[in-house]
């Protein structure tokens, strides 16, 4: 039975023993994660039933602290770009940079977000802290467009020449998210101003007051042509408006990011429970339905870390709608004989796409979680752990990371790059930290029952 603590934005549960990943933590910014298996408090009196659940739980955080350990190592040992700032655009297979140089928004702000959040949760040491300012300054410094205040799209690598000049919703969310969370975790009130003033200017433009969310005619974004707004760029707001809310309390801020949780939980999704791609501007959907699996996983804890951010995490809509959102697609998109989470299908119906995208397996697990941990519905722990173990079986060692893309045994699908302007350290990092972090919550819960 779930115990109702934790949340993204709380804190560690606490500090335990080190796990060696063979890093000097001063050099690297890398501290030591913890004794993820150690019991939570002590067992007597402790239920059999209890007691299990706190082993298999001490289990799966015994394996995904390693794992974060080594994504962060690879990541902060690879991706700084000593010569033209912020990180490599583009890293092959072993971590070394290649062309192409030029740098998007998207790569950069979500870099600032892992730099900010490792920081925060593992490792607050006086060179990762550097390292987060100096991505910063080249955030700041490269994206921001002067007549405007709008983030540019994408620049070359020393971030001196504009590349790309679109201002993308999207993209642009991103670049919200990643300061507000690096402003709130340094007390940087610079950069959650900068944050502020550029909701405050999307809002202004581009809030639909009629029907909620926000009008995306003319944005430079990839909506199918008659559409008016899509689900991938509201997700994304909405994680990024949660961030904001949490280092600013602004009310605006607040007001907007309850109408995204009420828009996700009544209007995007669909009666079948999957979540529409493309809509109208009334929300009417539009274009063939398609149920995107890593995307609705990741949609519903998402709306319950704005809910909770909100205070609203025992909101009987919200997590009725999550925990639908999360039946549909649990089952229908796993692939059960390999592992793994397939691309896309048909909404009600089997797969379609079944491609593995890397993204998609560690979204799957949060979702899972929250899933298990609302309903105490052990088939979705059970789906986790066999996630955990394809995301475990398809790490590329010694070389580090994992595969844009694989095939449904795991085999490289094309690439075998492990960075580029849209795979980066945001993904895997923030589900095995705030996963590991939100087990352990539960089970010093449960260890103090």
């Amino acid at each position: 039975m779930f115990s109702g603590v934790g949340g993204a934005g709380a804190a560690p549960p606490g500090a335990s023993e080190p796990v060696d990943a063979g890093l000097n933590p001063t050099e690297t910014g890398v501290s030591d994660a913890g004794d993820a298996g150690a019991s939570a408090g002590s067992d007597a009196g402790i239920s059999p039933e209890i007691r299990a659940e706190l082993a298999r739980l001490g289990t799966l955080s015994a394996r995904l602290a390693p794992l974060a350990e080594r994504t962060a190592s690879f990541w902060l040992e690879h991706g700084p770009d000593a010569i033209g700032g912020g990180f490599h655009a583009t890293l092959d297979r072993a971590g070394d940079p290649i062309a192409p140089e030029d740098k998007g928004l998207i790569q950069q702000t979500r870099q600032l977000w892992m730099l900010s959040t490792w920081y925060e949760r593992r490792a607050s040491t006086a060179a990762l802290r550097e390292l987060a300012e100096r991505q910063y300054a080249f955030v700041r410094d490269s994206y921001v467009d002067a007549a405007d205040g709008a983030f540019i799209y994408k620049v070359s690598r020393d971030g001196s020449r504009v590349v790309d000049t679109r201002k993308q919703l999207m993209a642009e969310s991103y670049a919200i998210y990643g300061l507000a969370t690096f402003g709130r975790v340094f007390e940087n009130a610079e950069a959650t101003s900068l944050a502020l003033a550029r909701f405050e200017s999307i809002d202004l433009s581009r809030h639909d007051a009629v029907s909620g969310g926000y009008d995306q005619r003319g944005d430079p974004g990839e909506l199918p042509a008659g559409a008016a707004k899509d689900t991938n760029t509201h997700l994304h707001l909405l994680e990024a408006f949660t961030a904001l809310y949490e280092a600013t309390a602004d009310p605006i801020v607040g007001a907007r990011l309850g109408e995204l949780v009420d828009l996700f939980a009544t209007r995007l999704r669909q009666p079948s429970g999957y979540v529409h791609a493309a809509f109208a501007l009334d929300w009417t959907p539009f274009g063939a339905p398609r149920v995107s699996y890593g995307l609705d996983l990741e949609t519903a804890w998402l709306v319950l870390e704005a809910a909770r951010v909100l205070g609203r995490a025992a909101d009987p809509i919200v997590t009725g709608a999550t925990l639908a959102i999360v039946q549909h697609s649990a089952e229908r998109g796993l692939d059960a004989q390999n592992g793994g989470y397939f691309e896309a299908g048909i909404p009600g119906g089997a797969p379609n796409d079944l491609d593995k995208i890397w993204w998609v397996q560690f979204e799957a697990m949060e979702g899972l979680w929250w899933a298990y941990a609302l309903g105490a519905d052990a088939t979705f722990l059970d789906r986790l752990e066999t996630t955990l173990d394809w995301i475990e079986r398809t790490e590329d060692r010694p070389n580090g990371e994992w595969f844009a893309t694989t095939n449904a045994n795991g085999s490289a699908a094309g690439a075998d790059y492990k960075g580029d302007e849209w795979k980066e350290s945001y993904h895997p990092v923030r589900a095995l930290v705030y996963l590991q972090d939100w087990i352990d919550a539960e089970r010093a819960a449960l260890g103090a029952r």
